[in-house]
């Protein structure tokens, strides 16, 4: 592969996506059992953890890293290493996250723990986790690497409290909108940003990480509305955080004389605000992305202009 990426750095007209197969060729070796291991029991969590890869996604937070990096002038192994730290994190996320749900399915197919077990989910998870540490091994420059791991630190524990307090909520009512906004910022923005943070830092400007997590938490407020919007009938049975059901709870929550009609009403009333709140945010997002440097937040304002379209 490091032969594939020197030809790559020579060749003009290679574009994000060409990369984007450097980076699932390296997640997938990071996750390997360790040569001399063998087979069967030794393999399984990384059996699951290349499961759920091989799955797919819209790998935003790598094209975000691979984007950013290369704009920036970064070279082709760093920009595929911070890119593949990036997406393994963030699939940890999820491979944990489906598990704490009780999501069956991700992406149309079986959750890696309805297909491997919870115990296995768990495994997986941490391997995907400890892979991506593995992966900044990758970066061909070492001057900003204790910088880089503190930072992949303080991201992952962000994301970590932010998740245990969406948990919470399934016992602890949320009341307000500012703690919802909170909760979210922590549990999707920190791991959004870290691409554009971790492409900046190794590029030396580190003064812009402010901005470029300004601009990925309001992209991820604004995502998350949006989704919500569209679980609000799922949400409602699992109990999960949404800030429809929340508003509609504060709206309805006094009411003893239902009226249907009125109540039609507030709920179309309801998505409306939702609607502005998500607006408000990605207009930040996309306003604070591109005001980075060297254009490297580029594809955020157009992740959220795009998405504010279909809102």
């Amino acid at each position: 592969m490091a032969a594939q990426l020197a030809a790559a750095a020579t060749a003009p007209a290679w574009s994000v996506l060409d990369y984007l197969d450097f980076v699932e060729q390296r997640c997938r070796i990071l996750i390997k059992p360790p040569l001399g291991s063998g087979t069967g029991m030794f393999g399984e969590a990384a059996r699951a953890a290349d499961y759920h890869l091989q799955v797919g996604g819209r790998r935003i937070r790598a094209r975000l890293a691979l984007d950013a990096s290369l704009k920036l002038g970064l070279s082709s192994p760093t920009a595929v290493a911070i890119a593949s730290t990036c997406e393994l994190l963030h699939n940890a996320s999820l491979v944990h996250d489906d598990l704490q749900d009780r999501d069956s399915t991700r992406r149309g197919v079986e959750a890696v723990w309805t297909s491997f077990g919870a115990d296995i989910a768990i495994c997986a998870g941490d391997l995907l986790l400890s892979s991506a540490y593995a992966s900044l091994a990758g970066v061909d420059d070492p001057t900003y690497l204790p910088q880089m791991l503190s930072l992949i630190h303080a991201r992952t524990a962000a994301a970590i409290q932010g998740q245990s307090c969406d948990l919470a909520h399934r016992t602890i009512q949320v009341e307000d909108v500012d703690t919802y906004l909170r909760i979210v910022a922590c549990k999707s923005g920190a791991l959004l940003s870290l691409p554009l943070e971790l492409a900046l830092l190794s590029a030396g400007q580190v003064q812009w990480a402010d901005k470029a997590r300004e601009a990925a938490e309001a992209f991820a407020i604004g995502y998350q509305i949006a989704d919500d919007l569209d679980d609000i009938d799922s949400d409602k049975t699992t109990k999960v955080l949404n800030i429809f059901l929340l508003l509609e709870q504060r709206h309805f929550a006094n009411d003893d004389h239902p009226d249907p009609d009125a109540d039609a009403d507030r709920s179309a009333n309801i998505r409306r605000q939702c609607v502005l709140l998500a607006r408000q945010h990605l207009d930040l997002a996309a306003s604070a992305a591109v005001s980075l440097p060297g254009r490297c937040g580029n594809l955020l304002a157009q992740l959220a202009t795009e998405l504010n379209g279909h809102l």
